[in-house]
């Protein structure tokens, strides 16, 4: 009985304690990573980009245009986004975050698009590189996508 007893703990065990699904963004190795759209190597974390997928797949991306625009294409399963806030060059949840357009931006593939994690900010970054303030994901997206803004496809 003792067995029996001793073998059910240690399923439980490790049951209880196996893998479980990594929560947020997965590290971009700068330089090494390849975009999934137009794969560039992924180079300045300023403009990353990635989703994860409902299957714990995460898709990279080095310019948030073609995030926009591969999102558009796949139309894949994603359970979450995460993108590059430019002030404080942390990783924040892409569906809260408000975009910045401008010309002005040197971005890699040339859409000069940055996220930003408040309106507020959105707005006076917009304002101070004489651009376009976007509003959220869904407003930039289609904006982007509307515009082809520097796809070079």
């Amino acid at each position: 009985m003792k067995v029996k007893l001793a073998l059910l703990i240690i399923c439980i065990l490790t049951i209880s304690c196996g893998d479980k699904p990594k929560e947020g963004p997965a590290e971009i190795y700068y330089g090494e990573d390849i975009c999934e759209r137009c794969k560039m190597i992924i180079s300045e974390k300023d403009f990353a980009a990635q989703y994860k997928l409902s299957n714990g797949k995460y898709v990279k991306f080095d310019d948030l245009g073609c995030l926009f625009y591969y999102m558009e294409e796949e139309k894949e399963s994603i359970s979450n986004i995460y993108v590059v806030d430019y002030g404080s060059k942390e990783w924040i949840d892409g569906q809260e975050a408000y975009y910045v357009w401008s010309e002005k931006i040197t971005t890699p593939m040339g859409h000069g698009i940055l996220a930003v994690k408040n309106a507020q900010d959105a707005q006076v970054l917009a304002r101070e590189e004489k651009g376009k303030y976007l509003g959220g994901l869904k407003a930039a997206s289609s904006w982007v996508l509307d515009n082809n803004s520097g796809d070079h496809d």
